[in-house]
């Protein structure tokens, strides 16, 4: 009877465990929470001189028509949406010369870099390139300036 009451009680503690895990993976995050990796950055950041400083400039300021990827512009344009919108404008509406060009690696890719140049830490996990995913990662604006 001790033998049963113990593996129900074992049972009980992994099945609260995993469910407070799946708790977690769908509770919302934020860009303040590492959701980007270095490399990832580092490989937008390429991609980015190639396919969008032309209309952006290289430091990310934009001219003219063209909105900037840093600073308190940007992010209050964006602040308390998620990376999903930001996804989906980037890769249906970029780069203006051939929108909807870019794969959905390198869009993620972009946004890594974008994240980067505006201070957002790197963490240890790629950002996920699941529109779904995404969805739970709200840009939040940083009280420091890029």
């Amino acid at each position: 009877m001790r033998r049963k009451n113990c593996c129900l009680v074992w049972t009980g503690v992994f099945l609260f465990g995993f469910a407070v895990h799946l708790l977690s993976a769908q509770i919302a995050s934020s860009t303040r929470d590492g959701v980007y990796t270095v490399e990832q950055a580092q490989h937008g950041k390429v991609l980015y001189g190639k396919q969008c400083s032309m209309c952006h400039r290289p430091d990310l300021e934009g001219m003219g028509q063209n909105l900037p990827l840093v600073g308190d512009d940007f992010l209050n344009n964006w602040d308390d949406q998620t990376l999903a919108d930001l996804y989906t404008k980037t890769h249906t509406s970029m780069p203006a010369s051939k929108p909807g060009s870019l794969t959905p690696t390198e869009t993620v890719q972009l946004l890594a870099y974008i994240l980067s140049v505006n201070k957002f830490s790197a963490g240890k996990t790629d950002l996920p390139i699941d529109l779904s995913k995404l969805k739970a990662i709200h840009i939040d604006k940083l009280a420091t300036k890029p």
